[in-house]
């Protein structure tokens, strides 16, 4: 029987050849690919939860204004209500909140911020994902506060509907812009 010097046993035990060596490195770069993907898919879904949520709490600062005019008989105030900017309805703005412009071009400012244009009076959010978050061509999301009608059926044998005015802040679909 023949037995390798312990030299030989040492290398071929503890370490690794140039192909295992490849192969390894081969393999770490796979997951890291694959990792880094999955990174990208949560944080896209980070930024649609955090802007589905800024929106909600103006959604919610407009109703309570809408509310407070309603109670104070003063309806006739939430025609301004619509041109006002949202972000004035917040105690404090978000930290990506840019500011109010007139009609900037959506490239020049920076993504995954707010801002204000003036020129249509929406609020806009420039995603960082180079899409719309609502129907994937868009990179400028778009919302803006619009005038609503809710009808109230008062009763059948007490007269006619009565209507009750209100403000909404709803998506503007603007398909033109970031294409």
């Amino acid at each position: 029987m023949r037995i390798a010097p312990p030299a030989a046993r040492r290398r071929r035990i503890g370490g690794f050849t140039l192909f295992e060596a490849a192969i390894a490195a081969i393999v770490v770069a796979l997951l890291l690919g694959i990792l880094l993907k999955r990174l990208q898919i949560y944080q896209q879904e980070a930024e649609l939860v955090a802007v589905r949520q800024l929106v909600g709490t103006l959604r919610m600062a407009l109703s309570v204004r809408n509310a407070q005019l309603v109670v104070a008989r003063k309806e006739h105030l939430l025609r301004r209500v619509i041109d006002e900017n949202p972000m004035t309805w917040l105690a404090n703005p978000p930290l990506n909140y840019l500011g109010e412009y007139y009609s900037p071009q959506g490239n020049t400012l920076p993504a995954g911020n707010w801002y204000f244009d003036l020129a249509d009076k929406s609020l806009v959010y420039i995603s960082s994902g180079g899409k719309s978050l609502s129907d994937g061509r868009l990179n400028l999301l778009r919302f803006k506060v619009k005038s609503s009608n809710f009808s109230l059926q008062s009763g059948k044998q007490f007269g006619p509907p009565s209507v009750i005015e209100g403000v909404v802040l709803d998506e503007a679909y603007d398909h033109g812009a970031g294409k």
